[in-house]
């Protein structure tokens, strides 16, 4: 019989409280998706793994994420826009990546080029550096999230200069006429070496996450594409302890909903051992639920 566990990336603990019908969340989850696979400490190499999820195979060396970002000014400072709610299309993504990496303005690196958000430098030697992830900066104020390190300083030169030449790029010209923000900088971040990692923690992992993919495949589980729908993953869900991995975005589209209510049914009628679900810090676990209390949800979900 198997059993499921249901990460949410990206979501903070009160996202668990969004779905219906749950318990309140008690507060021993993971802290990230990288625990789970026994991956500690506060600056995991982000970029090897997601690396690893685009390309199959682990990064030769030193290895780090070079995101096509929006900078705004806001008052004395900037602030970063995340593109992925106005994303770049591929056309759009692979001619400004091709303007950039041509340019040959970062000496001694290779750059990959992953999806139109996912931009990857490889090199030999690992610089003195240290990054913030975009979505880690406190309001988005760009100040904050500054490369630190000995090394710092030339490739803070070399950024601005990658960011002059985005700035006038045609492909951002046309964005802006149509009033969309520019992809006019690149965010430096989840730079360092592939870890290793111990056994399988899973027997199969479901997902569309690069971060979880990344892991799964360092940890030798087997990876799978996201189900098409929760009746396709029960209709073929093999004996174990599988992962099921959906992004914060589930909440907001209905999927998470969608796969609560199919797998509650399938914990109450016996298919499924147990099933647990995650967020950053929080945990609930499903409970089987009796005749009396099936029919009660039964009567709230009729018009």
């Amino acid at each position: 019989m198997s059993r499921l566990t249901v990460f949410f990336c990206d979501l903070p603990p009160a996202g668990l409280r969004a779905l219906p019908g749950l318990p309140p969340p008690a507060p021993d989850g993971p802290a990230n998706v990288c625990a789970l696979f026994g991956l500690h400490g506060p600056a995991a190499p982000l970029a090897a793994i997601t690396y690893t999820h685009d390309f199959g195979t682990p990064p030769p060396g030193w290895c780090a994420r070079l995101d096509p970002v929006c900078l705004l000014p806001a008052g004395a400072t900037l602030r970063l826009l995340p593109l992925e709610r106005s994303p770049l299309g591929e056309a759009d993504a692979r001619a400004l990546f091709e303007r950039v990496s041509s340019a040959g303005v970062i000496p001694q690196v290779t750059w990959r080029y992953a999806a139109p958000l996912r931009w990857y430098l490889l090199g030999d030697d690992a610089p003195d550096l240290t990054t913030c992830p975009p979505g880690a900066l406190p309001a988005g104020d760009v100040a904050a999230g500054q490369p630190r390190g000995r090394d710092a300083p030339r490739w803070q030169a070399w950024l601005n200069e990658l960011q002059m030449l985005l700035f006038d790029a045609p492909v951002n010209q046309a964005r802006e006429a149509r009033d969309l923000p520019p992809a006019n900088a690149l965010w430096l971040w989840g730079g360092g070496r592939t870890p290793a990692l111990g056994s399988a923690p899973f027997n199969a992992v479901w997902t569309d996450q690069p971060l979880v993919g990344g892991l799964a495949r360092l940890a030798g589980c087997r990876l799978h594409a996201l189900p098409s729908s929760p009746q396709a993953w029960l209709a073929a869900a093999p004996a174990g302890h599988g992962l099921l991995a959906l992004g914060a975005e589930a909440l907001e589209t209905g999927t998470a909903a969608a796969w609560l209510g199919a797998l509650q049914a399938a914990l109450d009628a016996g298919r499924l051992e147990s099933v647990t679900l995650l967020a950053a810090g929080a945990r609930v676990d499903l409970r089987r639920r009796g005749l009396l209390a099936r029919l009660r949800a039964r009567l709230r979900r009729a018009p």
